[in-house]
């Protein structure tokens, strides 16, 4: 009776749209990432929709790791449905039974093959059907000769293991890529002409020092002691005009909180990527969390308000990585672009046709100043809009980049007139942004059905389990915010024109998304309401509509 259950649970997903949903479970040491990553490139190469989510433990190393496929041929999906679990010990199961339905579960052997990954993964071929010829070139791709045959006897051995197939995925188009969010984000700040990356390792964003030092051999890479001395290596890179950037997470941001008041005041730009995580303190690093939105709006002491980007796709993240890169040296003001641990750790195959590549735009350097040149003189903002750089050891003049307020020659001064108009310089590169990049041509913000009453209101990451539910459910539909400060005003018109209900939907206790667009926008209270899911898992498509 349960296996005409779920047969006719799959017969009715199919008839929908296809999708499928398989996870690979047990301790870390047996290489399940592998064999996940493995089945993942198979099918990214015969043009599937691959999303792909790890969960793992940080309290000991090998204790449990799933990894979820989730696999479409229309667009990417998180669901709590599992359709197909393997695990490879009692606990494995038990754990992940708490937060997953699963329909159907086969436990492993790890004494029937020599490589029980890869067992794994030809029991979950053939449950899709998928032929062994698609397998052969990923294969020989990934392993030395030997290596590949001999996963290749494992394959041949018990892909019989499997006795029904369920599905029968042919190839349905060509080759797609399939990339991590770290790794996309370091390959294309790479395509933007990145010059010099800095980072200390911590999970959500460790794995991008690998992808910076793999794909490109020019990119000097500078690993030091602490995130203090991260921020300040960045910052003595701008100094000298490199393309520069850095990474961290969460807590250890904050030690980077002094350097961002400097560069600020000495109006050297930097570029942090932010990626977050659960919290408070250091427990549960290795889970997903939305917790520090007030902190990339106001990272430092003082009245300073970064530039923050919030890319909800992978394609947007290629977009915005270009943007971040040129904004910071055209607007001499520091960009964050805010990522969380799902988006970070995650892979997805890529649609290369939407990625669009941006001149690289850095301003203006003087080579030949005029002698007494003022680096920060008012009068060149009002007329230029913003002061041409030059860099040290350029001939007549001299650079000061000092954290004192000074004046148009950079040097120090307390003077209440001076004070007044550098901070007002300061502050009006904000405007200048407002009117250059808030044009017809560009929105920072993506309406989903813009017909529609009733609305979810979200980013980043949760666009993956909204989208897809939204879209079956049609009550609802779906605003993407993808920047937070400044934030798209042009919004308002739509709130005031379009919108009966508004739902939020974010990772963390406090509400700070949500204060953040009310703070922003004139909001009717009887219109809002709120979904809030903080328990270290990524949003699933079905809590969206618990207690709504």
């Amino acid at each position: 009776m349960i296996n005409l259950l779920i047969a006719f649970y799959l017969v009715y997903k199919k008839s929908i749209n296809m999708r499928i949903t398989l996870a690979f479970s047990g301790p870390a040491w047996i290489w399940v990432n592998t064999s996940w990553l493995i089945l993942s490139e198979v099918l990214a190469s015969i043009w599937y929709e691959i999303y792909a989510d790890k969960e793992y433990s940080s309290v000991i190393k090998w204790w449990n790791n799933v990894f979820i496929i989730y696999i479409s041929d229309n667009k990417a999906f998180i669901s709590k449905n599992i359709d197909f679990y393997i695990h490879f010990d009692d606990y494995s199961l038990q754990k992940n039974e708490v937060v997953y339905t699963i329909w159907e579960k086969l436990k492993l052997d790890r004494k029937i093959a020599k490589h029980a990954n890869s067992y794994a993964v030809w029991c979950a071929l053939k449950y899709l059907w998928v032929k062994l010829d698609a397998v052969n070139d990923v294969l020989k791709s990934k392993f030395k000769e030997e290596i590949a045959e001999e996963n290749m006897i494992d394959i041949r051995a018990w892909y019989e293991s499997i006795a029904e197939q369920k599905y029968s995925l042919e190839p349905i188009w060509k080759h797609r890529d399939i990339l991590y969010g770290n790794e996309l984000i370091a390959k294309w700040a790479i395509d933007s002409w990145l010059e010099y990356y800095s980072a200390y390792p911590m999970t959500p964003a460790s794995s991008i020092i690998d992808a910076i030092l793999h794909h490109s051999q020019d990119v000097v890479f500078h690993q030091a002691e602490d995130e203090i001395a991260v921020a300040m290596s960045m910052l003595w890179a701008k100094f000298a005009w490199k393309r520069a950037m850095c990474w961290t997470s969460w807590g250890w941001f904050a030690l980077m909180s002094e350097s961002i008041s400097y560069s600020w005041m000495a109006e050297i730009w930097w570029v942090y990527i932010l990626s977050q995580r659960a919290g408070p303190s250091t427990w549960t690093p290795t889970f997903t969390g939305q917790w520090d939105i007030d902190f990339a709006l106001c990272p430092t002491f003082g009245d300073i308000y970064p530039i923050v980007i919030v890319p909800s796709t992978f394609e947007e993240a290629y977009n915005m990585i270009w943007k971040a890169l040129n904004w910071s040296d055209i607007y001499q003001h520091p960009v964050i672009v805010l990522l969380d641990k799902q988006f970070s750790e995650s892979y997805a195959t890529v649609d290369k046709s939407r990625l669009k590549p941006e001149p690289i735009n850095r301003w203006r350097l003087l080579e030949n100043p005029n002698e007494g040149y003022a680096r920060y003189a008012y009068e060149t903002f009002s007329q230029e809009r913003i002061s041409p750089y030059t860099v040290p050891w350029t001939a007549n003049w001299e650079f000061i980049a000092t954290s004192y307020e000074h004046d148009i020659y950079g040097k120090e001064t307390e003077d209440p007139k001076i004070k007044f108009m550098m901070e007002d310089k300061r502050f009006r590169k904000i405007d200048i942004f407002e009117d250059n990049e808030y044009n017809p041509d560009f929105y920072w913000f993506e309406v989903i059905n813009p017909e529609a009453r009733k609305f979810f209101i979200t980013f980043s990451s949760n666009r993956w389990a909204a989208e897809w539910a939204l879209e079956k459910k049609k009550d609802f539909w779906l605003i993407i915010i993808t920047m937070f400060h400044p934030i798209d005003y042009r919004l308002q018109k739509f709130f005031d024109s379009n919108v009966d209900k508004l739902v939020f939907l974010e990772q963390n206790q406090s509400w700070q998304f949500q204060n953040l667009v009310c703070s922003k926008f004139s909001l009717k209270k009887q219109i809002i309401q709120f979904k809030r899911i903080y328990n270290l898992y990524p949003i699933f498509e079905e809590q969206l509509w618990e207690k709504i």
